[in-house]
């Protein structure tokens, strides 16, 4: 008779790295979950390493505290190092380096789901193009940045005039854009290839259509041009203004073309700014910008208009702000709602398949409330079903 004693299998059950993923992500640290809970630290940090694994009262109030069901904690978790690119975090620091590590949590969270929907739709290839390195060692010129937004464009049989809906053609040519709640005034998106895949992340708390369109093609900048940066590169300051600036000059460029610009942009009056602004969905400041970029203004005429904006108080808040729509993304709620009839996903049944909630799902995916059902039909991109 055999007496020994068989412990449980530590491969199974509790998965320690769910713990710091839900902690980092509420932005709390190890001292305070620990006294929240009335326990160590030195505890939660055995329970971090998978030294030890709380019983499942234990379990019960991390979960409650850190706003997960319990599944979360028992559902395996990809390795911290799976593939992913360089985020492209416009402000780095103490403060800012937390909701970056809550925002890298959650950039991790959408990738584990569309991995989930991919096992039963073809996702699409994206279709950026390949784009060189800067010519010289400063960076991208102001041409060659001009040259690579007009590549982007002719790709995607745009032509030079204004773009309908920024977010749903970035969608459709396989980028993953979502709109969440960033967490900071500081951060209005970020963005990083998962995979050879690119993901577009955009605040849910910028009202503003026209700076939220240039926030996304800031961030299509980013994933065309700086593919050679490192995470660790952008803690230089130096290097991190460089690529905020070459972004930029890359989203004025793709959503302003220079042949449009020379034709439309004769005036600095309000008025005709205000027009400009409604054709082409980009804001007024950000029109004036691009034309001084391009030498259609010159330092003083653009000063004048920037008076013209103060003495407005449009620094902030201009014209048309609140009357355009702001643009939402949908292919992955399209994506969630084919998925989840595939496999027969009731609402109650989500947290035990994923491991994450149904509102937890739908707020990764761009929508902070469960939307209704939207027929597969409908997709705007080319989605295919697995059989």
């Amino acid at each position: 008779m055999n007496n020994l004693v068989r412990f449980p299998d530590r491969s199974t059950g509790f998965v320690p790295g769910r713990l710091a993923e839900a902690r980092l992500a509420l932005q709390v640290s190890r001292a305070e979950l620990a006294r929240d809970l009335g326990m160590s630290g030195q505890a939660i940090g055995f329970y971090e390493t998978g030294e030890r694994r709380p019983d499942m009262s234990v379990l019960l109030r991390i979960a409650e505290r850190l706003e997960q069901p319990v599944s979360f904690f028992l559902k395996k978790s990809p390795p911290a190092d799976f593939n992913r690119g360089t985020r492209f975090f416009r402000s780095v620091g103490s403060k800012s380096n937390k909701i970056n590590h809550a925002l890298d949590v959650k950039a991790k969270w959408l990738w584990e789901l569309v991995m989930s929907v991919a096992e039963e739709i073809k996702l699409p290839n994206h279709a950026l193009p390949d784009v060189d390195p800067p010519r010289s060692e400063g960076g991208y010129r102001l041409e060659e940045i001009e040259t690579v937004a007009s590549r982007v464009r002719r790709a995607w049989s745009l032509g030079d005039g204004p773009i309908a809906n920024a977010i749903a053609l970035f969608e459709t040519h396989g980028i993953i854009v979502t709109r969440f709640e960033l967490g900071s005034d500081k951060i209005d998106a970020f963005s990083c290839w998962i995979r050879q895949r690119p993901y577009i992340f955009l605040g849910s708390d910028k009202k503003s259509c026209c700076r939220s369109r240039f926030d996304a093609a800031h961030e299509l900048g980013h994933l065309l041009l700086h593919t050679d940066i490192a995470q660790e590169d952008i803690e230089d300051k130096s290097v991190r203004q460089r690529i905020e600036r070459e972004a930029n000059l890359f989203a004025g460029a793709f959503l302003l073309p220079r042949v449009s610009m020379l034709r439309e942009f004769y005036s600095t009056r309000l008025n005709h700014l205000e027009g400009m602004k409604s054709r082409w969905r980009v804001s007024m400041q950000a029109i004036a910008h691009r034309a001084k970029e391009i030498d259609l203004i010159d330092e003083y005429q653009y000063i004048l208009f920037r008076k013209q904006v103060s003495a407005n108080n449009f620094a902030k808040s201009e014209p048309l702000d609140r009357e355009i729509p702001l643009e939402q993304p949908q292919w992955l709620l399209k994506c969630w709602n084919v998925f989840a009839e595939k496999r027969d996903i009731a609402a109650a049944g989500v947290e035990d398949e994923l491991g994450f909630t149904l509102d937890r799902v739908m707020s990764l995916f761009g929508r902070t409330e469960i939307p209704e059902a939207v027929r597969s039909e409908s997709f705007a991109s080319p989605i295919r079903r697995i059989d």
